[in-house]
């Protein structure tokens, strides 16, 4: 017969030698085993395996497969979509066997499950399955007018200008409402980079610093060059959650408030996702 796959799967009648009944049913066997396959093959078109096993709600983060153990399905960063009423998208972040299967997972802030039924099952391993929207995520923010930084105070730098985001899903990173933050929306390890440029000054000493929380992370201190503003940054790659936000803050003791140059784009802050 001529085959319809990989347009559609092929049908197939079932066949009898009227000698050997094994046989016809080997032959038979081998014609449900092609659709299986052809099956399979075609719910990866779009990168996604579509689960029969039956999802059941147990938290806003977590669902479980009963009386089975499917870990193996389930490693650390499996990309999740399934419906309850709209179409919601997650990773997996950890897995357990106990009489059911408990899969934990993330949306970051975009999705969490319902405690509802949980319908068009679906898992990859993929890079990017369709529809995916967890991809590159990054961002950064600028501040267009300079800022003052008091004498001998280490002072949040405010920003006012996204220069590019790649968002998870729909939530942004920055708002004008929290100037100074950068929000996580999607957990994992980010790479972070702050600069700032202060005026020109050459008594006392220069530094910059990035905050978790408002919790100090790495700072770095200079002693500024005469006659030229000082240029300088920091950079550290950390480990967010979501709603975890990070800060850059500025410190000058010249005697004095100094400004923070924006000329150049030199005032700023930025960060790239590396990963779960």
């Amino acid at each position: 017969m001529t085959t319809t796959f990989p347009t559609n799967p092929d049908s197939y009648t079932t066949k009898v030698d009227g000698v050997d009944t094994v046989m016809a049913a080997h032959i038979n066997n081998l014609q449900d085993a092609m659709m299986a396959v052809e099956d399979f093959a075609l719910d990866l078109r779009d990168g996604w395996c579509y689960d029969t096993d039956t999802w059941v709600y147990v938290s806003a983060t977590s669902f479980k497969v009963t009386g089975k153990d499917v870990r193996y399905k389930f490693p650390k960063g499996t990309k999740i979509k399934l419906v309850q009423t709209t179409t919601k998208y997650f990773y997996v972040v950890a897995t357990a066997y106990s009489t059911d299967t408990t899969i934990t997972v993330t949306g970051g802030s975009d999705y969490t499950l319902a405690n509802a039924a949980i319908s068009g099952q679906a898992y990859s391993y993929a890079d990017t399955p369709q529809g995916y929207p967890f991809g590159t995520v990054t961002i950064r923010v600028e501040r267009s007018t300079n800022q003052s930084i008091p004498n001998n105070t280490w002072t949040a730098l405010s920003f006012d200008t996204i220069v590019s985001e790649e968002k998870p899903a729909t939530t942004g990173q920055w708002s004008s409402g929290s100037p100074t933050r950068l929000t996580c929306r999607l957990p994992g390890y980010y790479l972070i980079n702050a600069h700032v440029r202060i005026a020109q000054n050459a008594t006392g000493a220069r530094g910059i610093n990035l905050m978790k929380n408002g919790t100090p992370l790495l700072a770095n201190i200079f002693s500024p060059a005469s006659g030229f503003d000082s240029n300088f940054q920091v950079n550290a790659t950390v480990k967010l959650d979501t709603g975890d936000y990070i800060e850059a803050k500025a410190f000058q003791n010249s005697g004095a408030a100094l400004d923070a140059v924006a000329t150049s784009n030199n005032l700023y802050i930025e960060w790239i996702r590396l990963g779960i």
